[in-house]
């Protein structure tokens, strides 16, 4: 039997943090999470033991779920690995700017800033900032639901949550040159927890019309659904089938990260002079992507 698919079965459980442990030869046992156990079954799901094995005969004999080509089981971990986000890589080379042009643009704000001084750029350097990019998709759950897709950037270096939109064809994939790099600050985690806070933000101010208009319609549906089980017997049973289905369109925002990168955007270095009364040097920091500059 082929290695390839005990291997990316192992591997699937390694990445939701779980080590299946082998009680007999060839029979692997984890135990899931009501989660987890979802996303491979449906919402009926709930917590367990799974046992399985990649040999049909231990399968039949010790009644161990099967995973083998083709197999059902096999299909679930295929299709959830596919909707877990992807990460790559890339950078946006300098030249896709003029820098002569940059430069008169520079030179140009800080005349009008001091109208009555003169500058002159000393040298500049070419640097690149690393960013970490993710795609969302943000769903408005209820009995209708309808999604949109967001685009963000967090400066990997000041944690800040940006919005540029940068054409995918000027990017090229890998890395740039490495001594060219500023080095980042926040680590994977902590700039994914920045776009959580600017999406809450977002969303605390957001239209809640649409959920609004989900609760009213969630209680018209409660009222059907009372009627429809007055028949059954047992009012405890009837309170959890009306519960269980009530859970299921209430409103509620779902947020799934769709594919994500590390890009490294182009910097611009500056040295300046500021010839007035007597001579300044000014050093910024210039984005071009974003038009902006930083005194340092």
């Amino acid at each position: 039997m082929s290695e390839v698919i005990p291997e990316l079965v192992f591997k699937f459980f390694q990445l939701c943090n779980l080590k299946p442990v082998e009680i007999r030869k060839g029979i692997y046992q984890v135990q899931i999470d009501d989660q987890l156990a979802k996303e491979l079954d449906g919402w009926r799901a709930k917590a367990r033991l799974f046992q399985f094995t990649f040999d049909r005969k231990l399968a039949q004999t010790y009644g161990a779920e099967l995973i083998s080509p083709g197999s059902y089981r096999l299909d679930t971990i295929v299709r959830l690995i596919q909707k877990q986000a992807v990460l790559s890589s890339g950078y946006l080379p300098h030249d896709v700017f003029y820098e002569p042009a940059i430069r008169r643009k520079i030179l140009d704000r800080f005349k009008i800033k001091h109208p009555k001084s003169r500058f002159y750029i000393l040298d500049h350097n070419l640097r690149y900032g690393p960013y970490f990019w993710i795609t969302l998709r943000v769903t408005y759950l209820a009995y209708e639901k309808h999604e949109e897709l967001r685009k963000l950037l967090v400066d990997l270096v000041s944690g800040k949550v940006v919005n540029y939109d940068i054409p995918a064809e000027l990017l090229k994939p890998g890395f740039c040159d490495q001594k060219l790099q500023y080095r980042r600050r926040l680590s994977f985690k902590q700039a994914y927890q920045c776009l959580q806070r600017e999406i809450v933000h977002e969303l605390k101010y957001k239209d809640p019309a649409w959920a609004v208009n989900a609760a009213q319609d969630l209680a018209k549906e409660q009222a059907r659904l009372e009627e429809y089980f007055s028949d059954l017997p047992d009012p405890d049973q009837r309170r959890l089938r009306i519960a269980e289905l009530m859970n299921r369109a209430k409103p509620r925002v779902q947020i799934r990260p769709l594919r994500a990168a590390i890009l490294y955007l182009p910097k611009l270095e500056y040295r300046i002079m500021q010839v007035d009364q007597a001579e300044k040097i000014n050093r910024i920091t210039y984005d071009p992507v974003s038009n902006q500059y930083e005194l340092n």
